[in-house]
């Protein structure tokens, strides 16, 4: 056999060390000759070629095709290079994927045991090719930008440089809002949500959001938008750009905004809609009070108070709260009540909520396309926004069954079953008295001419509570006569109406003449890498299937006292030994402030 250089026979080798699960030792491998022998001892399989005068290439001149081991799981070939490049296509797809997943994969495909450095380091190999290719996309926004005006007209895609070095082109912001999602929009309710969340991946920036919610209940994600960092700045420009895509007029007055307590954002709304009903969302003001009043019982109180849709049941539970931590009921007032308490809300949203989840929930849909750069990961969102409508399309075509959307009927369902305890006097007319048996015992008032009830939530939001579902069936009405027709399948399929158009590949787009911009300077942040998608607030439940040990009071099993465990217990002959050997390592002299002082604990 020969080879057109040294290189391909060494490759080849390799190749073949690969395939059959050994490893092969190279003896001798200078420019004119190569040696290699098998790695497990006594094994006789070896290989020599060198260049021959024979046919002027790099010939194989000993072979003995002989092996005497069998396969070696302490494979030396199964490189950090190799992995990479044999699972480029996966960790380009998956960069979450886990190192232990890695180390099994490789076992099976190369029958090799691989460190986790190894595996580590291969990711890495993929990573800086994912970042070497990441300039390469911010030169095409402009074309990218042509594309997508082109296949969707009417859309708004929007482009910014970074005006502190127009001189050379660094890439700023890209704002995206189809023409469909904003017609779909139209049919919608006028509450949107709005978040941001950091890229995860080689691109670094952040991820504005704007969220509407459809006939359903769930998200529509009305427009997004690349940016350098969540400012003031960046969120006038992203609500400046909303305002005029959705024509919000009367600087905001009728439309509901829910965010989560973003400075940058609050003086945005200040400034461009200060007539729209600004909301914080409840759990992010829960998580902040919480820091404080650790109590776990307190946690039913906080919510009975956010979630009362009258003033009077309000002040009853802020009362019971204060029974238990006064201090609490006063400092759950310092961020005012119109912003995250529903019985503040204004009538005439017909949405109840008090938190942003639905915000979250597309965060965590575009979990994976935030590791990707820019015209990829903008591409992921467009698919899964696309595949969205298309979906949910589809799925309309089947609810036949009743003119409610599925996700209201359940919530209707669990009214439903809160009559049982109501019971109704009706005056003949319009007017109807509904007392709870249960509980407090209360008394509410019902007027089904004007679609209220005094507990507040049947004109909130726009769906019949336990009381007035109580009242219909006493009159004998239809429940479906008193849902808004927001909340219909038929307003469902005209939020969906509108689809987005196929995007060309990369090959067709049209060529700006624009100059192509720079990627911004990346900065590498100190420390290793966060392997959490999200930094979890307290109390929240862990990702995995242990429970955290934050909170727990270890015992020194040599001393018996809690506050230390045995390697900072001054009882541990082992303890004074390491310092010692540290101390002679470095050639250092231990100081006064050095001393370890958490031994001295157990004598408290």
């Amino acid at each position: 056999m020969v080879f057109r250089s040294k290189e391909q026979m060494r490759k080849a080798l390799i190749k073949y060390g690969l395939l059959t699960f050994r490893s092969i030792n190279f003896m001798k491998s200078e420019e004119g000759r190569i040696r290699a022998k098998c790695g497990w001892p006594g094994c006789p399989w070896t290989i020599y070629g060198a260049y021959s005068s024979r046919c002027s290439r790099f010939q194989v001149i000993t072979y003995e095709d002989q092996h005497e081991c069998g396969p070696n799981r302490d494979n030396h070939l199964v490189t950090a290079k190799v992995i990479a490049r044999r699972y480029e296509h996966i960790l380009r797809a998956n960069p979450t994927w886990k190192i232990d997943s890695i180390k099994a994969t490789v076992l099976k495909d190369f029958f090799a045991d691989v460190s986790t450095s190894k595996c580590k380091a291969a990711k890495k190999i993929v990573s800086e090719k994912l970042l070497a290719g990441l300039k390469d996309e911010y030169t095409k926004v402009f074309d990218y930008q042509l594309e997508l005006l082109r296949s969707n007209p009417g859309s708004t895609i929007l482009v910014g440089l970074n005006p502190e070095y127009m001189d050379q082109n660094i890439f700023q912001s890209f704002y995206v809002c189809f023409n469909a999602m904003k017609k779909g929009f139209k049919a919608c309710r006028r509450v949107i949500g709005l978040d941001g969340c950091f890229f995860k991946g080689a691109c670094q920036g952040e991820l504005l959001c704007a969220i509407g919610r459809d006939a359903n209940n769930q998200m529509y994600p009305v427009a997004w938008a690349v940016v350098e960092k969540e400012t003031s700045e960046s969120w006038e420009w992203f609500v400046g750009l909303l305002i005029k895509d959705l024509d919000i007029n009367d600087q905001g007055e009728g439309w509901v905004f829910i965010s989560d307590q973003q400075k940058g954002l609050i003086n945005a709304m200040q400034n461009y809609v200060p007539k729209a009903q600004h909301r914080m969302c409840a759990r992010h003001i829960y998580a902040n009070w919480k820091k404080k009043f650790r109590e776990h019982a307190l946690q039913k109180k906080f919510w009975a108070i956010a979630k009362a849709a009258n003033r009077e049941d309000f002040m009853y539970r802020k009362a019971k709260l204060a029974q238990d931590t006064s201090e609490g009921a006063r400092d759950i007032m310092r961020t005012e009540p119109k912003h995250w308490a529903r019985a503040f809300f204004p009538v005439g949203s017909l949405c109840d909520s008090v938190d942003n989840n639905l915000c979250e929930s597309f965060n965590n849909a575009i979990v994976e396309a935030r590791f990707y750069p820019i015209i990829s990961m903008l591409e992921k969102i467009r698919h899964k926004m696309t595949l969205r409508v298309q979906e949910n399309r589809s799925k309309s075509e089947k609810w036949t069954s009743s003119d409610i959307c599925p996700n209201i009927f359940k919530k209707l369902k669990v009214a439903i079953k809160m009559t049982q305890f109501c019971d109704v006097l009706w005056n003949g007319k319009e007017g109807f008295e509904v007392k709870h048996v249960s509980g407090r015992g209360r008394s509410y008032t019902v007027n089904l001419d004007k679609w209220t009830c005094s507990c507040g939530y049947f004109q909130l939001a726009g769906m019949p509570c336990c009381h007035a579902i109580s009242a219909i069936y006493k009159s004998g009405r239809n429940i479906a006569d008193f849902i808004h027709k927001c909340y219909s399948v038929e307003q469902f399929k005209k939020i969906y109406e509108h689809c987005l158009e196929p995007v060309e590949g990369q090959e067709r787009w049209p060529i700006s003449d624009k100059p192509r911009p720079q990627a911004p300077g990346y900065v590498s942040m100190p420390g290793r890498p966060r392997n959490n998608d999200r930094k979890r607030e307290e109390g929240e439940a862990p990702k995995g299937k242990k429970m955290s040990k934050h909170g727990t009071k270890i015992t020194c099993s040599m001393c018996g006292h809690k506050g230390h465990n045995k390697t900072g217990c001054h009882k541990n002959p082992e303890k004074g030994k390491k310092k010692n050997a540290f101390l002679k390592k470095t050639g250092r002299k231990m100081k006064s402030s050095e001393v370890n002082t958490s031994s001295l604990s157990c004598f408290k």
